[in-house]
């Protein structure tokens, strides 16, 4: 029997896969057979040094997804390496800034909202190109719990950009899933991507909310990895939350 979350001959682009939450996903789908191309401001070398020591197949560029040009120039790239784009994971944003409604600095707004949903709509646009022709493809966006739950002294521009991407969500999947691409978002609440600078005491205070522990960027990987496999092939316009067991309404939000 096939396994149904193999992702042999497939080709994904996974944008912000230089570190964190990006890499976590870029490991899990090149385990599962996919080639990976990652796009990000960052250098991404040691994410594809790490996959091809592993024996997988991966190659990168710095590029900007705000960019449409850049978005464009990484579409092309999966298609001329490996010649196919099967999978598009937008994962690449700016973090959740600091900030009020009423001292917001327009620049701070401005380029939020341009990365974290902008972004993701000029990459997807980008990557429909190779798939609609192709009468297959699936694309996953990153949302976050932030979309509908907000923080005291958190800019709202993140909010409005992960909200946003799960109307852009919506919205493609009504759009091209009758064409054959299927689109998804996921919405994470705490991974510990990266060390945050916490305090031990202010690190059991940000997890004792979880009763499954704080996320890491495999636990993310995984659930993508359903979204994009064969598994999920009835699963288009659905958005999962992934929250450590952390229940709606939870002060956590």
């Amino acid at each position: 029997m096939t396994d149904p979350h193999r992702l042999d001959g497939q080709v994904a682009i996974i944008t912000g896969a230089a570190q964190g939450i990006g890499k976590g996903i870029a490991l899990v789908l090149a385990e599962a057979g996919a080639k990976i191309v990652i796009g990000d401001l960052q250098d991404a070398s040691g994410t594809v040094d790490e996959i091809q020591a592993a024996g997988g197949r991966s190659v990168s560029m710095l590029m900007d997804t705000s960019k449409p040009d850049d978005d464009r120039s990484l579409v092309d790239l999966a298609v001329s390496e490996y010649g196919r784009l099967d999978i598009l994971v937008n994962n690449a944003a700016i973090d959740a800034p600091s900030g009020n409604v009423w001292d917001l600095p327009d620049e701070d707004w401005e380029r939020t909202i341009s990365v974290n949903l902008s972004g993701v709509f000029y990459c997807s646009r980008a990557a429909l190109v190779p798939m609609l022709k192709a009468g297959s493809g699936v694309i996953v966006n990153m949302s976050s719990v932030s979309a509908r739950f907000a923080t005291k002294g958190m800019s709202p521009a993140y909010n409005a950009s992960k909200a946003g991407v799960l109307g852009l969500t919506a919205a493609f999947a009504e759009q091209v899933t009758e064409k054959g691409v299927r689109v998804n978002a996921v919405m994470p609440a705490l991974i510990e991507s990266r060390d945050f600078g916490w305090s031990p005491e202010e690190r059991a205070r940000q997890i004792q909310p979880y009763p499954m522990g704080p996320g890491t960027p495999r636990d993310i990987g995984e659930a993508i990895l359903y979204l994009v496999s064969p598994a999920a092939r009835w699963v288009s316009g659905t958005t999962l939350p992934i929250t450590g067991g952390v229940q709606r309404g939870s002060s956590v939000f």
